[in-house]
């Protein structure tokens, strides 16, 4: 069940959150968190109930396993049921997700002829494998003091975070289902959740859906074999990292709000990422949940930064190439993946040689300084973006060569008009792109769009740093647009972050 559904907002939210607080004050607090849990398997089972006979199971293991962390047994029997759940919640991935990437490119190896498996990948399995993940590690330290059946199931399972995150920790979100006031009614959190909800849905299906009509047909030609010419390639490429920007980034406020309808907070895993200087402080924003779960469960037991600068370094490599097979079993992934880290290193690096020489890299230095090295992540990024929207790492490059002119140099004929000393230069196109609708955008029309992208991305803060003033006005100025997408649109499009 998508977010942005005609079934789900006027049909599953209304029912879900009437019946929670009902059930809270006329049955009782637990019945009140049975029902949302039940609720949030109807939510994940709707478009396909099978997938329950993977999230029921994987929350069965992982509950039996947690529970007998905490029962205080010797170090060796701890250590062998930390890498049994482990190994059980990494199994599951490596079947759905990674098993036929695998296996195909075995085969492609050594001609081994193995047969690949088709199985359906289950939305959502990264983000509740992960945050159980986490819960184990935590519960084999003794950092989990109780267990609740309820509380737990709910924990996994809250259909706000379920299919796209944020990664939860249980010390986050347990002593708010405990709390007895979580199921009383209060006004000013459904009206908090509702104006972040539907600021959210605004960037999705007002501006993400539009920026993914100039993306798509960009990447969807040069997979089909076409050589993008560089307007055409910038395009595509400025106008995914918008659309991911924006898709992502609503889908994170919706998650917030719904959340805060129930009188729970989320937390925070979208802080504005392209306002970043630096590839550092652009992870700090960008899925900040993942690069909290990465850090923590990757990064520091693998030495971190606590054995030299090299292995830091090897350490930083390591652990954004696993980022990047998490989203994905391809070797687009795995090459953002490894762009990443190889951005961190050599920002690590930069960092490293300024503080050798005595000046401080954190230090607010000029705005000429700022806005350049604002623009150089920014382009970072979004060169890397390109491998993580390509279908294959072909179509990618033929993509990246477009963006530096070597399939071709070719403008839009409204170039010629503007400047006619271009005809004598280059070849003109007619117009560029094709709309998802059959219908041709001009360029100027387009770089009007990306300038506002632009604008919005920059200028503008976080939903969560609105003042409630601010999140009224906001959501009486996008409110129409947002009513006018969902009601003309033929069919609600999925977040980006439900295939992870």
């Amino acid at each position: 069940m998508l977010f942005n559904s005609y079934i789900f907002i006027a049909l599953f939210l209304p029912v879900v959150l009437v019946g929670f607080f009902f059930i809270g004050r006329h049955v009782g607090h637990r019945a009140a968190l049975v029902w949302l849990v039940a609720s949030s398997f109807v939510f994940y089972g709707w478009g396909n109930p099978r997938l329950l006979l993977v999230l029921v199971p994987s929350i069965v293991v992982n509950a039996w396993v947690g529970t007998r962390l905490m029962r205080g047994v010797s170090l060796t029997a701890r250590t062998w049921l930390l890498v049994l759940g482990i190994g059980f919640n990494l199994g599951l991935l490596a079947f759905f997700k990674y098993a036929a990437f695998i296996l195909t490119n075995v085969n492609i190896l050594v001609s081994a002829g193995l047969p690949v498996p088709d199985a359906v990948l289950p939305i959502g399995i990264s983000f509740f494998t992960f945050t159980q993940i986490a819960y184990l590690s935590d519960a084999s330290r003794g950092d989990v003091r109780d267990f609740s059946a309820t509380n737990y199931s709910l924990f996994v399972t809250f259909f706000p975070h379920l299919i796209a995150g944020p990664i939860i920790h249980h010390r986050e979100m347990m002593p708010q289902f405990a709390e007895r006031d979580v199921t009383r009614l209060r006004a000013e959190n459904i009206a908090i959740g509702m104006s972040i909800f539907i600021v959210g849905l605004f960037k999705k299906c007002v501006l993400a859906d539009v920026t993914a009509l100039w993306a798509d047909p960009v990447f969807t030609a040069a997979a089909a074999g076409q050589r993008p010419a560089p307007v055409d390639a910038w395009v595509g490429a400025l106008a995914f990292a918008f659309q991911l920007y924006f898709d992502f980034s609503g889908y994170s406020d919706m998650a917030i709000g719904l959340a805060r309808m129930f009188n729970i907070v989320l937390p925070l895993n979208f802080d504005s990422p392209y306002k970043a200087t630096n590839i550092i402080e652009f992870w700090r924003r960008w899925h900040m949940t993942l690069s909290r779960f990465l850090r923590d469960y990757v990064y520091v037991p693998l030495g971190g930064n606590r054995k030299g600068r090299i292995r830091r370094y090897v350490n930083l490599l390591v652990t954004m190439l696993l980022g990047g097979l998490w989203h994905g079993a391809g070797w687009t992934y795995v090459i953002w993946g490894a762009l990443h880290g190889f951005y961190l290193l050599v920002n690590h690096a930069w960092h490293a040689l300024l503080s050798e020489r005595g000046r401080d890299p954190r230090r607010q230095r000029s705005k000429l300084y700022r806005l350049s090295s604002l623009l150089l992540t920014f382009l970072a990024v979004s060169v890397a973006w390109v491998f993580f929207r390509s279908d294959n790492v072909a179509s990618a490059l033929v993509i990246l060569k477009g963006m530096i002119g070597l399939n071709g140099i070719v403008l839009p004929s409204q170039f010629v008009e503007w400047a006619p000393a271009l005809q004598q230069l280059v070849t003109p196109a007619d117009t560029v792109p094709l709309l998802g609708n059959g219908t041709v955008i001009g360029i100027f029309e387009v770089v009007e769009l990306l300038l506002l992208s632009f604008v919005l991305c920059w200028c503008f803060p976080p939903t969560q740093q609105l003042s409630p003033r601010q999140q009224a006005l906001a959501l009486v100025v996008g409110l129409p647009f947002t009513i006018q997408a969902v009601l003309f649109s033929h069919a609600p499009s999925e977040f980006i972050y439900f295939q992870f």
